[in-house]
Parts: structure tokens; sequence; C-alpha cells
């Protein structure tokens, strides 16, 4: 539920009063309202927190802080304040230092694996791949490599968060090993229901049966497997729109460097080089000196090497092909999810299958008909059928002719544009993706001009739904792009105050 819905709702308020009210009265006379006797201290502690909560639930991160931070002083031993105090922080802004404040409530506890791995996911997020690591690898066993650990384990949310934090640093091959990985523990799960098969009409356990038969039914449209098929199915795509992407993995040109910089560049491949391989090294050290070094230790089992680290095998194959196969299985599995159609849209378009991107939008349209995603793939469509250099076959033209005027109300690409422009300004809660895709719209069919697309974003004033940093970051970028820099000041400025917390928002 978004924070703006979440303000005005009723329950909200009447939660807000009841609490304000239960503050105010263990402040000052150190018992409820009710009057029943005195009140240990901890009442009013948790008071505190619980109104912290209710700030987060509305975005209102100050002053969740500020009340966080009073319980802290009161208990600094209560890994739940850091925990809570590190979500305020990552939501309003500020990711490193939440990922610092949840280290340190860690810290007060190092048996507890959910707040070690809580820690862990707020450093991936963070972008601290090492200090992840070392995180995760204090529940992990000593011999051999975490990671490889990580692997048998099946421990999807470590992989996911690590295989999103290599795509934002744009190691694709990585990034698709990762999630590759996730893949493959679902493919596992599907191989090992023959085993149980004959166990179960065995030992007469039909309920367990049926219930393990039904689970394999959703198998492939399960959260985890969702998100790991459509990022490799996105990295795909991405690759091949842009395939400059990937010549950050080539050997840089020497020729057109100066001496001083192929002396500088060479030296920084030599010491990445040295480092991968002084890492890899210790890491063989450890687990033979664990194994080997007591007769009472258990070996480790002996893992295959990784022949492709980087993931150039995954890099090499027909991008469009692999894209293709993830959005099918998302289409047939995930059919309620939006993001799966939308997937299955962007790959048909390209293939050139219009028909099919056809359908993919209708699907979207029953799902959530006043979705950002399908509102750009209906301007998308109109302007590809519009500049296509060939033709469908007959039949499938005269569908397409007859259907899609129903996506756009039987109005014109400009009176679409025009009409959705209309309606988001009249709605000051109109959510800031839909903003952003309507603005982005008026700039490439025309509709009207670059300050005209930049008071659909800003006359908001950041006061409407989904208005988090991810999506205020898409802005700026549409922004930057229409050349807006009065613009992106005035944005600048909107996001800061919103959230107070977030430092080199550019």
């Amino acid at each position: 539920t978004d924070p703006l819905d979440v303000k005005v709702h009723p329950v909200h308020a009447l939660l807000v009063d009841l609490i304000e009210a239960y503050i105010t009265s263990l402040s000052s006379n150190n018992s409820f309202p009710s009057g029943d006797g005195e009140s240990p201290p901890s009442a009013l502690l948790w008071a505190w927190y619980l109104r912290s909560i209710l700030h987060e639930q509305v975005a209102e991160y100050a002053q969740g802080i500020t009340l966080i931070n009073k319980c802290i002083e009161h208990t600094p031993t209560a890994v739940d304040f850091y925990e809570l105090k590190a979500r305020l922080l990552e939501a309003g802004g500020d990711i490193q230092q939440a990922a610092d404040v949840i280290d340190a409530g860690r810290d007060l506890d190092h048996q507890d694996r959910y707040i070690n791995n809580q820690t862990t996911k707020t450093f991936l997020r963070a972008g601290r791949e090492e200090d992840a690591k070392k995180r995760i690898a204090l529940f992990t066993r000593e011999q051999g490599s975490p990671e490889q650990y990580l692997y048998d384990m099946q421990c999807a949310w470590y992989e996911l968060e690590l295989a999103d934090l290599l795509r934002r640093k744009g190691e694709f091959g990585k990034s698709l090993r990762k999630y590759m990985a996730v893949v493959k523990h679902y493919e596992d799960y599907h191989e090992d229901q023959f085993d149980f098969h004959s166990y179960c009409i065995r030992k007469v356990t039909m309920r367990a049966y049926c219930d393990l038969l039904r689970f394999e039914d959703d198998l492939w449209g399960l959260p985890h497997y969702g998100r790991a098929a459509e990022e490799i199915a996105k990295i795909h795509l991405h690759i091949h729109d842009n395939p400059s992407a990937l010549e950050s993995d080539a050997e840089p040109d020497y020729s057109k460097m100066t001496p001083a910089e192929r002396k500088k560049t060479k030296n920084m491949a030599r010491k990445k080089k040295n480092a991968a391989a002084k890492g890899g090294s210790k890491s063989d050290t450890k687990s033979n000196n664990t194994n080997g070094g007591s007769g009472n230790v258990k070996k480790s089992k002996p893992h295959a090497i990784d022949e492709d680290p980087s993931g150039k095998e995954l890099l090499a194959l027909n991008h469009l092909d692999e894209a293709k196969k993830y959005a099918a299985i998302l289409a047939r599995h995930a059919p309620k999810s939006i993001s799966s159609w939308a997937l299955q849209y962007d790959v048909s378009v390209r293939r050139g299958k219009m028909l099919m991107g056809l359908q993919a939008l209708f699907k979207m349209k029953s799902i959530d008909s006043n979705s950002p995603q399908l509102f750009s793939r209906v301007v998308d469509f109109s302007q590809r059928l519009g500049s296509r250099s060939s033709k469908c076959h007959d039949t499938s033209e005269a569908i397409i002719s007859a259907e899609f005027p129903k996506l756009m109300g039987g109005k014109t690409l400009s009176e679409f544009v025009k009409s959705a422009k209309e309606r988001v300004k009249s709605d000051a809660a109109s959510d800031l993706p839909m903003r952003t895709a309507v603005a982005k719209a008026i700039v490439s069919s025309g509709v009207g001009s670059a300050p005209d697309s930049l008071s659909v974003i800003l006359d908001s004033k950041l006061n409407c739904r989904s208005a988090n940093v991810d999506s205020c970051r898409e802005a700026l970028k549409f922004i930057e792009s229409v050349g807006g820099q009065s613009g992106k000041g005035q944005f600048q400025a909107l996001v800061v105050t919103k959230f107070p917390f977030l430092k080199d928002f550019y």
C-alpha cells in the first residue's frame, strides 16, 4: 500500500491518536490513560517504537528517525531498534548509513542468523560486496568457499541480491551466472519431485503428496524464480539493444592512449589480476589448512572447478532467443503478473511478432488498465505501427487494425497522449512512474514541448503515489535527457525535501 493512501486511511489516523495518547500519558504520569497503576519504563520505550513504525508507513522518515534514536538512547542493546532505523534510512535515501546502522545492531548478537542475513542484504544493496560476503560467511561452514556453500544450500535470496548488485555495476556475465544459479535451484526442485513418488505411495502419505503436486504446478510462477527469469530476459534484451554494453569486458585499445594513460591502465589491470589470483590462493590455502590441520575435522567435499566465472558463455548466447524462452515461461506460469506480459511484449516486438505483442497489451490491460507499463507500451506499439518498413500477414494486419484502436479508446496517438496528460494533471496523487511515462510520450509523439513534459512531473511536488528513490531517479534521467537544467534543479530540490537523508542525487 502506498504511503499516501495509508496516511489518509481512518485506521491509521485512529492508531496515531491512540499511540500519541499513550506517549503523552506515559511521559507525564508513567501510566496509560486508563490509569491502571504505574507502568514499567519499557512501556514508553515500545510506544516510541510503534510510533516510529507508523511514521515509516507514511514515509515520514525524519520523524521516525527522531523517535527511534530516543529508543536507542534508552536501550542501546535492543537489536530491533537498529533494524528499524536502518529501514528508515534506506527508505529515506541513505543506504550506506543504513548498512552501517544494521551492522552495528548485528554486532550486538552474533548468534542471530536473521539480523546477519538482513545486514548482508543491506550491504549488497549498498554496493558493498566484500562486506556482505564477510557477514554471510559467519554462518557458513569454515571449509571451502562460502559462496559455494550458499549455492549448495540453495540460498536464493542471497544470489538474487548479489546478481542485482552485479547488474547495477554493469558486470552482466557474472550477474547472469547468479540469476542462472537460482533458475538451476528450481530445476532441481522439479527433478527432485520424482524421488517422492514411490516413497509417498509406499508410506501412504497422500496428503503431503498432493501438497507436493500443487507446489510443482506453481513452481515456475513462484516469486524468486519469476524475479530471476525476468532479470535474465531483461539483461539479454539490454545487450540486444546495446551491443556496446559488452565492450567494457574487452581489451582496451592502447593505441589511442598517451604513454602515461597506457602505463596507468596496464598497472590497474595487473593489480586487478594479481588481487584475483591472491584471493583464490588464500581461499585454497584456508580450505587445505582447515581440512588437513586436524584429524578430527571432516574434509570438505571437493567441488568442480568453475571454468566460466565471468559468464562469457552466457553472454555468447543468442540474446533474443534467451529472452524469448524466459518470457514464454513467465507468461504461462505467472499470467497474473503484469510484468510477465510487459516482458512478453518487449520480446515480441523485437522479434517482429506484432500480433503477440498486441495480445500481451490486452493481457496487461485486463490486469491493470492504469499501469504506466501499459501506457508506455501502447504508445510504443502505435509508433512502431507507423514507422515499420514491412507489414505482417494479411490476417494479422486485419486483426491489428480491428483490435488495437480499442486499447486507445478509438483515439489517435496525439489524442491518447493528450488525454493521459490531462488525466494525470487533474489528479494530484497520480503516481510518479505514470507521470514520467506521460512526459516521455509527450516528447516522443511530438504532442508538446519539453517544458510541457517537465510540468507533468514537477507540478506534483512529489506529493503523489509511488514517489520513491528509484522512481525519482528514473524521472531525473528523463529531465536530463530533454535538457531541462532549471527543471533538474527544481526536481532535485523537491527530492531532497522529501528524502532528507539522500546524498549525491544526480
